[in-house]
């Protein structure tokens, strides 16, 4: 552990042919406040940066180095670092690194006559005083651009087993500034929860209780020879047809069950990440959870997609099992390996190696599939869900429907509520997966998850109450459908912030980000859906239940 100081580590010019540093590639990094992420001994950097508009010095952490900073219209970059390596001392002599830190400076390097550096010393580190009296080095086309670096190491009073507090506990004002957004976020989702729900529960105890007593007042006069029936109006007119099997019945049952399949593995990961038994440092260890999670929740998606399959009449039981076992995980494979190809092709380090791709095949193949087919054999032997009203042997005529209960306006209506519930904290999830930045509220995390599953399940029955009130007997894919355009908002969500944060990335990290969030947006799309179908399920069933039929 020996300081050194003053160290060059190249110097290379700005032109804009290939093999040096491109002018506008460089320029779009600084405006667009791209950092470089460094790692020593698991730890990211914390970069202690000051603000160019002030005096003020602050330590960021896990962002990462800032490539450069923009003042007066002028780009300047960083070009030296200090790099402070914190370690604690044991009882028995060794040394562990607890704290890394980086503090970037700009610093228009001037040669000695010898060869060496006249802006920087090799007896003793940087300060910012020395970078203040050499000035900061503005980044213009055909100049020279030397890379120097400080190591100094300190000794420290926190424990190995505390190191990661200030990236999972970090304090100061951004933190509690990001921590109040999130706090605004989680209101916000409450609030269209509870307004939702609140509507819901005025349908339910106004409206249909209202419709209930109607029909209830109509049976009566029936009976006493008073009445022909023939005002019969409303919801109840669909008994006969409100429980027919919709077209592509298998087809819905798969994405319902790979939608609630994809709910659970998300809700067990996000309290197993609150709880902290997913730390940071284990690298992708969150994924490897999520994947383990969705393998293991197989039997899960088998069981629902066998239980609705059999609702519906369904006979092809091995296709669908087949489809529930095959689609979602095959679809995201096939985009995966895409990528992966693609990766390879350039040669980056982000591909991941042909032998974990086997590991992966390996454990869909040998735990997803057969948990899927022992959940489907537990669901097929049940006996099926029955229905409050039998199926009529013609199917009724879906009269003209107002204007927002037409397909498109009702399910972008439908879709647009669980997204608002969620949008802000999608927002940070996006920062974590594409900035660098860590997911450091898994708490908020999850209670954006959750308000997302309550608003889908709310809009989705809502939907479904005013379609049959419509006298529309299609309201199963309807209530799928609805909820599940959310994942068509996150995607525009995403592509917004594609061009607001990662504008100036090449072709490849533009088709990567927009694949990624294409199966992002259809997860979450599923799972919405999912929800509002489920709700929309039960809530037929209940309604339907309460009202006599001849």
């Amino acid at each position: 552990m020996e300081n050194a100081y003053c160290k060059v580590l190249c110097e290379l010019p700005t032109r804009t042919r290939r093999g040096n540093l491109h002018w506008h590639s460089v320029k779009g990094l600084i405006r667009n406040e791209y950092h470089m992420n460094w790692i020593v001994d698991n730890l990211p950097a914390a970069s202690v940066v000051e603000d160019p508009s002030s005096a003020d010095v602050e330590t960021s952490y896990a962002r990462g180095v800032p490539v450069g900073y923009v003042k007066k219209g002028k780009y300047y970059i960083y070009n030296h670092a200090q790099i402070i390596v914190k370690y604690h001392a044991t009882a028995s002599g060794d040394a562990r690194v607890v704290g890394v830190f980086a503090e970037p400076f700009s610093v228009n390097h001037r040669a000695r006559a010898d060869g060496g550096l006249a802006t920087c010393s090799e007896a003793a580190p940087m300060t910012r005083d020395a970078a203040t009296r050499a000035g900061p080095l503005e980044y213009h086309l055909n100049s020279r651009v030397v890379y120097t670096y400080d190591v100094v190491f300190e000794p420290s009073d926190v424990a190995w087993a505390s190191r990661w507090d200030i990236y999972v506990r970090p304090g100061g004002d951004a933190q509690r500034e990001e921590a109040a957004v999130h706090w605004f976020s989680i209101g916000n989702a409450i609030l269209i929860v509870l307004t939702l729900g609140g509507i819901l529960a005025l349908v339910l105890a106004r409206s249909l209780r209202a419709d209930l007593a109607r029909y209830a007042r109509d049976e009566g006069e029936e009976l006493l020879g008073d009445g022909d029936g023939a005002d019969e109006s409303g919801w109840k007119v669909l008994h006969g047809d409100a429980f027919r099997a919709p077209e592509c019945a298998p087809l819905l049952c798969v994405l319902v069950a790979s939608g609630a399949q994809l709910g659970c593995v998300g809700a067990v990961v996000f309290v197993f990440a609150y709880v902290g038994f997913l730390s940071p440092a284990q690298r992708g260890g969150l994924l490897v959870a999520l994947l383990a999670t969705y393998a293991l929740l197989g039997g899960l998606a088998g069981y629902a997609s066998a239980r609705l399959d059999k609702a519906t009449g369904g006979r092809a039981w091995s296709r669908t099992t087949a489809a529930t076992a095959t689609l979602v995980p095959g679809a995201c494979g096939a985009v995966f390996l895409a990528l992966d190809a693609a990766l390879l092709r350039k040669g980056s380090s982000g591909a991941v190696p042909f032998a974990a791709l086997a590991q992966l095949f390996g454990a869909w193949l040998t735990v997803c599939v057969p948990l899927v087919y022992v959940g489907a054999a537990l669901g097929y032997g049940r006996p099926a869900l029955e229905f409050p009203a039998a199926v009529a042997r013609a199917p009724r005529a879906v009269p003209a429907s107002p204007c927002l209960l037409q397909l498109l306006p009702a399910l972008l209506l439908a879709g647009v509520v669980p997204f608002g519930a969620s949008f802000v904290e999608l927002y940070f999830v996006l920062d974590s997966i594409w900035m660098g930045n860590y997911l450091l509220g898994f708490g908020f995390a999850f209670g954006g998850f959750a308000l997302l599953v309550l608003a889908a399940a709310e809009a989705g029955a809502l939907l479904t109450y005013y379609t049959l009130c419509a006298e529309n007997h299609r309201w199963w894919w309807r209530s799928f459908l609805g909820p599940a355009t959310a994942g068509a908002y996150a995607y525009a969500y995403a592509a917004w912030y594609f061009s607001a944060n990662l504008r100036d990335a090449n072709a490849l990290t533009a088709a990567l980000f927009f694949a990624y969030m294409a199966l992002g947006a259809a997860a979450v799309g599923l799972v919405a859906g999912a929800a509002g179908f489920l709700a929309s399920l039960a809530l037929t069933r209940a309604i339907f239940a309460a009202v006599k039929f001849d």
